[in-house]
């Protein structure tokens, strides 16, 4: 996940998303409060789902490592055949 998000194009994109979200936020106090009330319920969820979730990451560990492995060799692949991922 992290080196998809690296890439030039999909960083781009989402610091494009990010700075129409702020502006929005900032324009707007009544989306404001919504967006607040949603980023605060989605961080409890996260961590709960997170503690929870962390037992059965540990057990596929060697799994998740494998897949891994193929998602960054697929990415490689892709990245030579399509350079215009690494332009923002």
């Amino acid at each position: 996940v992290s080196r998809v998000a690296s890439l030039a194009l999909v960083s781009s994109a989402y610091g494009m998303v990010s700075t129409a979200y702020a502006s929005t936020k900032e324009s707007h106090p009544y989306v404001k409060s919504v967006c607040d009330a949603a980023e605060k319920g989605v961080k409890t969820l996260t961590a709960a789902a997170v503690s929870g979730a962390q037992p059965i990451l540990t057990k596929l560990e060697p799994q998740i490592s494998t897949a891994n492995e193929y998602a960054c060799k697929g990415l490689d692949k892709l990245e030579e055949k399509l350079p215009i991922l690494q332009q923002p």
